[in-house]
């Protein structure tokens, strides 16, 4: 039975991790965002093509990229047979403190995502992932492989991707005139989802747009000369 749910757990990690496509890919409006600033952008001969993060902050692009760098050595940093293992998998071989160590790694990449100024939701998600990536390595032998497979730090990484692009989108579609899909409100299910609220339910009512009743004018009290 141990077994079976390892590799059940295993394979939808790894599943979940590899197949999943970036949002800059599944989202047609930020995919054509990104493309136009790209095309649009003044660049030398030398200099390196931009990537689908220039259409993001600056501030936003570099906490995004500080947060991919760390994470791709937490989690991908070179091939160990059929899979990418990273620092926090060679640190979670560590007898007894070897998971707190990694468990401090990723507390600290999500410090690093937290300056991008992320809502509660997103946070709590990212902390939800660190504490399964510890517990899971407090199984014997089986955790370790199951902390290299689940790859917490990577995951979060992908969360604020998706969170960071989605802000500027609906901010794009608010330069535009448009109405933004709040999906700061509706926190997105599995890495997103691209749900657009309706207007017609935050429209104000009639009796909140009517003029206030004029303000009966004061009695001026007439007194009798003697």
């Amino acid at each position: 039975m141990t077994s079976y749910a390892t590799r059940l757990i295993l394979g939808q990690a790894a599943e979940h991790i590899q197949s999943k496509p970036s949002i800059t890919e599944r989202d047609p409006e930020i995919r054509a965002a990104a493309q136009e600033a790209i095309a649009s952008s003044k660049r030398r001969w030398w200099s390196k093509r931009p990537q689908a993060d220039i259409i993001l902050s600056a501030h936003d692009r570099q906490v995004l990229r500080r947060v991919k760098s760390r994470a791709w050595h937490l989690d991908c940093g070179f091939k160990c047979c059929c899979f990418t293992v990273g620092l926090d998998g060679i640190v979670g071989l560590i007898p007894f403190i070897g998971d707190a160590i990694g468990s401090l790694l990723a507390l600290h990449l999500v410090n690093m995502a937290s300056k991008a100024d992320l809502p509660s939701h997103i946070m709590f998600r990212m902390l939800i992932n660190v504490f399964i990536d510890f517990f899971l390595g407090l199984t014997p032998i089986a955790g370790d492989i199951l902390d290299v497979m689940f790859k917490a730090n990577w995951r979060n990484y992908l969360i604020l991707e998706e969170y960071l692009f989605l802000r500027r989108r609906d901010e794009l579609r608010a330069e535009q005139g448009l109405v933004p899909s709040h999906h700061n409100h509706h926190p997105p299910g599995d890495y997103g989802s691209t749900a657009h609220a309706d207007p017609a339910q935050h429209a104000l009512p009639a009796s909140t747009s009517s003029a206030p009743a004029p303000l009966p004018a004061p009695q001026k009290s007439s007194k009798k000369s003697k």
